[in-house]
């Protein structure tokens, strides 16, 4: 049974640490409770004008990575920090997290 190994109440996430005496091998896993990010993401999604807006001032919010999403890309390979997997990661976002995004808009 897992147990509650560490919790970062600045970002909310939660890691567990469980062993398996039959393997030996210990595992250990981070959630994070995305509700309230997830929530804030659509409402930006069905907001157009924040989007056109961005676009005028010359930056656009494309997408919120959490840190535990961050962990599942980086053993996907993909540093989320290194440009040259720019457009990697924007086809990991757009094909399995677009409710990462706060647009509907499709960038590669």
């Amino acid at each position: 049974m897992p147990v509650l190994f560490d919790y970062d109440p600045v970002t909310g996430v939660s890691q567990h640490f469980d062993y398996d005496p039959v393997s030996e091998q210990i595992h250990l896993t981070s959630s994070q409770d995305l509700t309230y990010l997830l929530e804030e993401l659509k409402q930006k999604r069905n907001n157009p004008d924040a989007w056109k807006k961005g676009v005028k001032q010359d930056w656009a919010h494309y997408a919120t990575i959490p840190p535990v999403i961050e962990l599942e890309l980086k053993k996907k390979g993909i540093d989320i920090y290194n440009p040259a997997q720019t457009k990697e990661l924007l086809r990991e976002i757009n094909a399995n997290y677009p409710y990462l995004k706060s647009t509907f808009a499709h960038h590669e």
